[in-house]
Formats: C-alpha cells, sequence, structure tokens
C-alpha cells in the first residue's frame, strides 16, 4: 500500500543508522575471520590428500565469508543512505506542516488532504494559490517517499547480487554457476535439487525465474507474490510522482501552453524547464505502465489462499501476463488451463478470468461429488500468456487495423502456442500422480490452445474444449495429440463468430451484384484477403463431425437444475447472475474437467 505522511513521520534515521552500524561491524568482523584463516600455519605444512582436502574447504569458507562482508557492507551502505533521505524527508514534511499552519491550513496525516481553516480567505484567490501548492508538494512528498522506500527495499535485497558469484557461499556460488535447464522436466529435476537459499538466489539474480515452467506451483506462488508486491510498490510510487508533476502543469500535462519562441517571457528558460518537467513526466508514466494490469492481480490473489500466482510478466511481452491457478494444479486429479481470445488484458481480464476458474472448479467438484468421486479434485488455472490481439475500436484506426490484422492471421497464435503448450509442459512435470489435464479455449484463445496441442512433443493434455471458435487449423482429434471423443465444442446460436466463416462466402457471392466501379474494387480488395491467408484457420469447430458438439441452450441437468441458455459470444464460463448459478455452457466446461458427462447438443 501507498505510504502516508504519517507513515513519513513515524520513520525513526536513528535506528536506521544502528542497522547500518551494526552490519558494517559485522562485515567487518568477517573479513577479520577471512584474513586469519590465510595465516594458520598448518594449511601450509599439511601434504597429501587430507591437506589438498583442507585447503579447499577452507579457500570455499573464505569465498563465502568474503561474499558475506561485502554484502554487509552493501546493506550498511544502502541503509545509511536510506537514512540521509528519510531525514531529508521528515524535513520537507515538517516544512510542509510549518506553512500549513502559517497559511491557514491543516493537513490530515493519512489521507494528505489540505482543509482550509480560516474560512474567512475561502474564496481568496491567492488562499486558493496556496491550497493548490501545498497539496502538489504533499504529493510530491508521497511519491518520494515511496521511491525511497522501494529503493531502499530494492537495495536490501539485491546487496548481494553484486558480488562475484564464486565469492558466494559455496553452495550458492555452485547453484549460481551452473546452467538453467529450458526444458520444464529438466528444470524441474534441478529445481528440486536446490536448497532454499539456492533457490532464492537464483531468484535474486533473475525474477523472472519464478515463472519457469517445471517449477512446483507453490514456488511459483511465493515468489511471483514477491515480484507482485515489488512492483506494485514502485508503480505506485511512479504514479503518484506523475501526478503530482501533472498538479503542477495541468496544461503541460494536457500538451497546452507550452513554450513558444513568440510568446511572452523568456523562451530558453521556459524550454529548459519544460524539458526537464516532460523528461521526469515520461519516466514516471512508464514508471506507472503497468500499474493497472499490477492491482488487478494484486486483487485477484491478494487473501485468497486457495489461489496460486502461477505467471506474472511485465518484461517478455508488450502487454502484462499473468496466471491464475485456482487450487494446487501440482495435486488435483483433474486441471484445466484456459487461454482468452481478442482483447483480453491482465488488467482487464484476469480478475473476471480467475472469478470463472472458481465457479468452473466449484462446479466440477460438485459433479464429481454426485457421481461418488468426491475424492477427486480439481484445479482451474487462468492463463494470459500470450499477447492476444487487440482492437481497441474504431476511432483508433492504426491500433484497429492492426488488431484486426492480427485476429484475422494466426501469427499471434503461432507464438502463444509454443508458451501455452510449455505451460502443459510444465504442469506434467511438477505434478504428482495421476493427472486427468484440459486444455480450454475461447475465441482467438481456442486457435492458440490447438495450435499449442499441435506443437512438437506429447504435452500431456487429455482433453480440448473449444467454445466461439474461429478455426483450430485442425480437422480430428489425432492432429490434436488427443484421442476420439476427447474433443468438445460449443457454440451459441447467435455467436457472431459465424461470420468468420459466413462473411466470406457472402461477400464473394454479393461482389458480381455490385455496380462495376464497386464490384472491381470488392473482387481486388477480397482476392487481397485470400492470398493473405485472413481467417484460414480450417473449418468451424463447432460443426465438425469429428467432435463432440455440446448444448447451449436451457437444459435441466440430473440433478434436477434447470440451466439457462447462453447467449452470444461471451456468456460461455460467465455466471447466469439472473438464476445465481452458470449456464448450461459452465455446466459443460465443468463435466468436460471433471470427466463427467456434460449435456450433448440436440
Amino acid at each position: 500500500m501507498p505510504l502516508t505522511l504519517a507513515d513519513v513521520d513515524r520513520w525513526d534515521a536513528s535506528s536506521i543508522r544502528d542497522v547500518a552500524s551494526a552490519l558494517a561491524k559485522r562485515g567487518a568482523s568477517a573479513d577479520d575471520v577471512r584474513a586469519g584463516l590465510t595465516k594458520l600455519p598448518l594449511i601450509a605444512s599439511w601434504q597429501g590428500s587430507g591437506g589438498d582436502a583442507a585447503r579447499a574447504s577452507l579457500d570455499k569458507l573464505s569465498a563465502y565469508l568474503a561474499a558475506h562482508g561485502e554484502e554487509m557492507a552493501r546493506v550498511s551502505s544502502a541503509a545509511r543512505s536510506g537514512a540521509d533521505e528519510i531525514d531529508g524527508l521528515k524535513s520537507t514534511l515538517h516544512k510542509i506542516y510549518d506553512d500549513a499552519r502559517t497559511e491557514g491550513f491543516s493537513v490530515d496525516p493519512v489521507s494528505g488532504t489540505v482543509t482550509p481553516t480560516n474560512q474567512a480567505l475561502v474564496g481568496d484567490p491567492i488562499y486558493a494559490m496556496q491550497q493548490a501548492d501545498l497539496e502538489v508538494r504533499v504529493k510530491e512528498l508521497i511519491a518520494a517517499a515511496n521511491q525511497a522506500d522501494a529503493s531502499l527495499a530494492h537495495a536490501i535485497t539485491t546487496a548481494g547480487e553484486h558480488a562475484n558469484p564464486t565469492g558466494a557461499q559455496p553452495s550458492v556460488a555452485d547453484a549460481l554457476a551452473k546452467p538453467v535447464p529450458e526444458d520444464p522436466k529438466q528444470f524441474h529435476d534441478f529445481w528440486e535439487s536446490l536448497t532454499p537459499e539456492q533457490r532464492d538466489a537464483l531468484y535474486q539474480r533473475d525474477h523472472l525465474i519464478a515463472n519457469h515452467d517445471g517449477m512446483p506451483a507453490v514456488d511459483r506462488d511465493y515468489y511471483n507474490r514477491q515480484s507482485l508486491s515489488s512492483e506494485l510498490a514502485q508503480a505506485q510510487a511512479a504514479q503518484a510522482r506523475a501526478d503530482a508533476l501533472k498538479a503542477q502543469h495541468p496544461d503541460w500535462a494536457a500538451g497546452h501552453n507550452l513554450p513558444n519562441p513568440r510568446g511572452a517571457g523568456n523562451y530558453a528558460r521556459d524550454r529548459a524547464a519544460y524539458a526537464d518537467w516532460k523528461a521526469q513526466y515520461d519516466a514516471a508514466q512508464n514508471g506507472a505502465k503497468y500499474l493497472p494490469d499490477l492491482q488487478a492481480v494484486d486483487k485477484a490473489v491478494r487473501d485468497k489462499p486457495d489461489r496460486k500466482l502461477m505467471l506474472l510478466d511485465t518484461e517478455t511481452g508488450r502487454q502484462a501476463r499473468a496466471a491464475i491457478a485456482v487450487g494446487d494444479p501440482d495435486t488435483a486429479d483433474h486441471v484445466s488451463v484456459t487461454a482468452p481470445g481478442l482483447n483480453t488484458t491482465v488488467h482487464g481480464g484476469i480478475s473476471d478470468m480467475a472469478e470463472e476458474a472458481m465457479n468452473a472448479r466449484n462446479e466440477a467438484q460438485n459433479q464429481l461429488v454426485l457421481a461418488n468421486r468426491g475424492n477427486e479434485s480439481v484445479a482451474s488455472i487462468a492463463w494470459i500468456g500470450y499477447d492476444p490481439p487487440q482492437i481497441p475500436g474504431w476511432d483508433q484506426l492504426g491500433a484497429s487495423a492492426a488488431g484486426a490484422w492480427e485476429v484475422s492471421h494466426d501469427d499471434i497464435a503461432k507464438a502463444g502456442a509454443h508458451d501455452l503448450a510449455r505451460f502443459y509442459d510444465g504442469i506434467n512435470a511438477t505434478h504428482q500422480g495421476p493427472l486427468d489435464l484440459t486444455a480450454v479455449g475461447h475465441s482467438y484463445g481456442s486457435l492458440t490452445t490447438g495450435l499449442a496441442l499441435q506443437e512438437p512433443g506429447n504435452h500431456g493434455v487429455d482433453n480440448a474444449l473449444f467454445y466461439g471458435s474461429p478455426g483450430i487449423e485442425a480437422t480430428t482429434p489425432a492432429q490434436l495429440g488427443l484421442q476420439n471423443g476427447h474433443v468438445f465444442t460449443m457454440e451459441t446460436p447467435n455467436d457472431p463468430i459465424q461470420w468468420a466463416y459466413d462473411g466470406p462466402p457472402i461477400a464473394h457471392a454479393a461482389a458480381p451484384f455490385l455496380p462495376p466501379g464497386l464490384n472491381n474494387a470488392a473482387q481486388v480488395l477480397l482476392g487481397g484477403l485470400d492470398a493473405s491467408g485472413a481467417g484460414a484457420f480450417g473449418p468451424n469447430p463447432a460443426t465438425n463431425p469429428n467432435f463432440t458438439h455440446l448444448a447451449t441452450g436451457a437444459v435441466t441437468v440430473p440433478d434436477g437444475r434447470t440451466l439457462g441458455a447462453a447467449s452470444g459470444h461471451s456468456d460461455y464460463p460467465r455466471w447466469d447472475s439472473a438464476n445465481n448459478q452458470l449456464y448450461t455452457t459452465g455446466y459443460n466446461i465443468a463435466a468436460v474437467i471433471a470427466g463427467t458427462t456434460p449435456v450433448p447438443q440436440k
């Protein structure tokens, strides 16, 4: 959570300096012990294999002490710098409080709100300007405090990273020196051979290792939650800084009143001031770029111990990526992975997808109980591990045109399929006991899922379910590496995805009846689209006789519930709030995951 003025006021720089001194002494003691080891006369005179072993052991101990001393020195230095910064921040805070009292205002230490206390001056322009100035100073101070806090935490947690790995604790140095296997199964074996200290060291060196397929879910969650906390604090501090800078110059932030060589004032001075402000503002906005995504992930996993953060990545793709498991995919008998489609983002989709995964898991477990298989468990994973195409709106023609091209071609799906297939491999590598794995794909995510199942190798997937699909570039279960009867599809009667199949033939049929000029233009356009491979994802899975088609309309299921009909393109996994239950489609999703009996299409 962002810091408050009260938090800053409570900071005690002297206590941090005491810690810095204690750490410096510990580092110096380690150096003294290391120096003493080199003077032992036994080391030089002891010959033979015993002496060689003793010297090797002492060399490792000496290297560890050197690394330990260096780390203590770095943490001590970071703590001293932090204490100095705290003194400056507290001095600034007290100056704000003093000025507020002098000018007739009070400042709330928790919210930071500046409130007039001299009612006689309310409405006076100068009084209003003083209030605005105090508000900007408060925002800047809070932003600086959050940045200082994040910087100090980063300096402390990474203090040991700058040491030469060969100077680290011997076992840790060994782990850092080894190549990290890419293959999920090999990585899992490698990870299981490490001590907690070695794992921590690898994470500190590269936080993205927490996303490595083949790492157990409990460890992925443990390290990714650490990354989430750190990145969220830094993004919040950056946003606070951006807000403070915007408050300083709202006109500049809106692109107005920029320095003009023909305007009044000193242009060179004004231009320099603007350039400095703009550089700070751009840096702050860039630092806050993924704040909405991080907040969405935090909302989805905070205080929810039954959820595991399997993926958090703000570095690899053009969008943030995340995956959340509901339940434990390493121990559950039945595991599902759902890939979403067009316009899905982490900030806009991960929370809803996690809720849908929870609902699917609950329904699957309910069906298992009714089938006298209540001893079996379920885990459902919401996976946004690729960059789905985005069409933000035709008012943004450049972005929309790019998104339209992407959603009508399979390049994005192919890239996502590679990562999704590795994710399946990782689940298999870490799973304990028998596993029934279901791949679920919606919309463009069904194309990504279909291609993932066609990636080279056996990905351990037992069932596949596609709904609202534009095509999967496969026509038989065997092409997906699956058995007959284990590929399921759903499509609502009014799902507009049908236009992916109906649209081109209708357009081709209508073109000859257009006026000559339009006919020629249409033929050229259609020819270009055909040549580009737009929408060439294969026949509609929902009408393919090789797959099992499931009901989407209202039905009464064996336990007596009457379920509502899903509608359109997005209802499939959603909650039917009118009846406080899943739609028929949600029931079928759960049935495929649990291996019970879904409702067939009639």
